[in-house]
This record gives structure tokens, C-alpha cells and sequence, in this order.
């Protein structure tokens, strides 16, 4: 695992802050009435709470990774990222891919992992390193509060005026082996994920 992080606060002059991600989940209602939790962490238990989330899902699960950068070219994508999906994928090869992906998942700000259960419930891994869990489940309350992550509305790396994104050629390969591992087949812009 490499020894930077996603994402750092930082100064306006660009310099770490000193701010460091702290251990929590708050909830969301969003304007349609949809609710999710918001969980922090620091970058070295990231994955620790992140695979943990992903076990809490309900196989068989479908698998999207979002491209919003192109760390090879630098070229940015947000408005327009590519995008892999995988369906009917088992939780074990799921989390297999996630165990092999530690410099692109929590290394490297390059894109996003969305993975949704069977039940409708989805959990997505952003480019700072914040998790999103929808619906706020009471099993998704369960499996945070037994890793001792707590609720709290304290300011999380979503917060901050200023944040530095790490691109790691390390995770490279990784992001390579993550589609290919798991069988993912690239979308058209056009495609529509409500579909899939």
C-alpha cells in the first residue's frame, strides 16, 4: 500500500494543513426525500472501514468503476468520465478485486467505485476518499457503529476550502487488473445505469 493518501488538506499556498480525516458517519436527506450516510476516516483506515462496508452488502452485486481522470494523459473528465460496469458479480470476487486495488482505491484520486447489492443498496468510494451509503440503513448503521466509527457532524475532507488529490503510477496496473478481474465492460456516455 502506498504511503499517500487520496486526498490532503491543504493551505491556499497548497501546503498540508495539518487536518486529518476523522472516524464518523453523519446522515443525509437529500432534496428528493433520499437519505445516506456520509462516513470519514482517516486515509489509514480507509480500508479497513471501506471493505468492511463492501461486506455489509447483499450479493449479487454489480460493480462501477468512474473514470474522472486520466492520470496517463492528465487529462480531466468529470463532465464526461468513462465509466466499467459488471453485474451478477459474487461477493468474494468482489472483495478479491478490492483486497488487489489498494494504490487505486486509496492511493490515487483518479476516479470512483460505486458497487450496489441486490437489495438496491450502494455504497460509492469517492476521489477524496469519503464513502456514501444508500439508503441510511439501520444495517449500515449496525456494521459502522460494531468498527467503532461513531455518528458525529464534525467537518470531514468534503469540508475543506482546499484539497490536494494524489495520481499514483502505481495504481496503474491495478486499475487495469480491477476491469479485467472483474469482467467490466466499458459504457457510452448515453448509456443509462437505472437500466443496467
Amino acid at each position: 500500500m502506498s504511503s499517500t493518501f487520496k486526498a490532503t488538506s491543504v493551505t491556499e499556498a497548497g501546503e498540508p494543513d495539518g487536518f486529518t480525516p476523522p472516524l464518523l458517519y453523519s446522515p443525509q436527506v437529500g432534496p428528493d426525500g433520499t437519505t445516506r450516510l456520509v462516513v470519514s476516516a482517516p486515509g489509514s483506515d480507509l480500508p479497513r472501514i471501506h471493505r468492511l462496508l463492501v461486506e455489509s452488502l447483499e450479493a449479487p452485486l454489480g460493480v462501477l468503476w468512474v473514470q474522472l481522470v486520466d492520470r496517463a494523459s492528465g487529462q480531466r473528465q468529470e463532465d464526461d468520465p468513462r465509466r466499467w460496469l459488471t453485474l451478477e458479480q459474487q461477493a468474494g470476487a468482489v472483495l478479491s478485486a478490492v483486497d488487489r486495488s489498494p494504490h487505486l482505491l486509496y492511493g490515487d484520486a483518479r476516479g470512483q467505485l460505486w458497487i450496489r447489492g441486490a437489495l438496491g443498496e450502494q455504497l460509492v468510494l469517492d476521489e477524496l476518499g469519503m464513502v456514501y451509503l444508500y439508503p441510511d440503513d439501520p444495517a449500515f448503521r449496525t456494521a459502522l457503529e460494531s468498527a467503532g466509527v461513531d455518528e458525529s457532524s464534525a467537518p470531514t475532507m468534503a469540508d475543506r476550502d482546499y484539497v490536494r488529490v494524489e495520481f499514483d503510477a502505481a495504481a496503474d496496473p491495478e486499475e487495469q487488473a480491477l476491469l479485467q478481474d472483474l469482467s467490466m465492460q466499458p459504457l457510452a456516455a448515453t448509456d443509462n445505469l437505472e437500466d443496467a
